[in-house]
């Protein structure tokens, strides 16, 4: 028995119609889905504060001149920002919920955390504290939340709350150019709250973005007489000037830099003597990785080692050291920084 195979072309080219559009149909939800995961891909968003003064990077204990033209200089500059909320991929809008920002004039990087953003477009933040926060207690919070107990103090204590903005330095009050009078205005109270928001400089790499602003120090304190200011640790009209200068003058401002990367300054160590029987280091170093730190006494005794350091930041000698002169000593592979401080009980 012969069976006989009748082709019939218009049936195959129909055949061969089907298979490409299912085919194509298969590649593009392929680029779909792969388009989806770019899309709402994840990224470390992590902010980069170029803190300067007139435009120069900002080192403590430089001498810089006021807007009065009198010399001065900073032992410590800090200052919350919380409320945090990023404008994201179109006008999206995030918030950086429970994300607090405990910035510091010696520090440019701070993490924020992993987000399903992209593209950003704008940064809105208050500086200080919010309400609710502001009216718990640092003891609810566990080192290293910005919000704990801090050395030395971001709180009064309560219900006072927070230091929304920590300013402490010396002024020139006699001509001779060199800055003696001290000045610490440390801004509380609800009524410094300011709402800051911003266009953003991003640049995204690897699963990260950085967030570039630059941080216009020198605008704080303009329009402030330092030489009357004193010790004043309040909700004073002086210091809500202070915290209104940060919109009136555009404290913060959308970087031209990309990064810390781009703004470069030479490692240097500064202290803090806000606690002479326990004073702070606060210190920038040029290696990234395997900084470490040695106090030596007058004699030459090592007093205290500390491994893996990180290359920015504020150090607190957790032990009880006696009165007395003091070195510390930063070094990594390629540089070793010395740097004397005493310590007054």
């Amino acid at each position: 028995m012969t069976t006989s195979l009748k082709f019939n072309v218009s049936d195959f080219t129909y055949l061969c119609g089907e298979i490409i559009i299912n085919a194509m149909n298969k590649f593009l939800s392929f680029i779909l889905i792969v388009a989806s995961f770019v899309v709402n891909a994840q990224n470390n968003i992590n902010l980069v504060l170029n803190h300067q003064f007139d435009g120069s990077p900002f080192v403590y204990n430089d001498v810089y001149a006021d807007d009065q033209g009198r010399a001065v200089s900073f032992e410590r500059v800090q200052y919350y920002m919380s409320s945090i909320a990023v404008v994201h991929d179109g006008a999206q809008s995030t918030d950086l919920t429970d994300v607090y920002v405990l910035g510091a004039a010696n520090v440019s990087n701070y993490f924020l955390g992993n987000y399903t953003v992209n593209n950003i477009e704008q940064l809105n933040f208050n500086l200080g504290v919010d309400y609710a926060s502001n009216h718990g207690n640092s003891s609810n919070y566990a080192a290293p939340h910005p919000l704990s107990p801090q050395a030395p103090l971001m709180d009064w204590g309560w219900p006072s709350g927070y230091f929304f903005l920590v300013i402490d330095g010396k002024v020139d009050n006699t001509g001779d150019g060199i800055p003696n009078k001290m000045f610490s205005m440390r801004c509380l109270g609800d009524v410094m709250l300011r709402g800051i928001d911003i266009a953003a400089t991003a640049v995204a790499y690897a699963g990260n973005i950085d967030l570039a602003l630059d941080v216009n120090i020198e605008k704080w304190i303009k329009n402030i007489d330092l030489v009357a200011v004193g010790i004043d640790h309040s909700s004073s009209s002086n210091n809500q000037n202070v915290a209104t200068n940060t919109n009136t003058f555009s404290v913060f401002e959308n970087s031209a830099s990309t990064g810390v990367n781009d703004v470069k300054v030479n490692a240097y160590v500064a202290t803090d003597y806000a606690m002479a029987y326990a004073p702070i280091l606060n210190y920038k170093l040029e290696a990234r990785t395997n900084n470490s730190l040695t106090i030596l006494d007058a004699q030459g005794r090592v007093v205290v080692e500390e491994k893996d350091l990180g290359f920015e930041g504020s150090y607190f000698v957790k032990q009880e050291l006696n009165s007395g002169m003091y070195y510390a000593v930063f070094s990594n592979p390629t540089k070793t920084l010395t740097h004397k401080f005493v310590v007054k009980r």
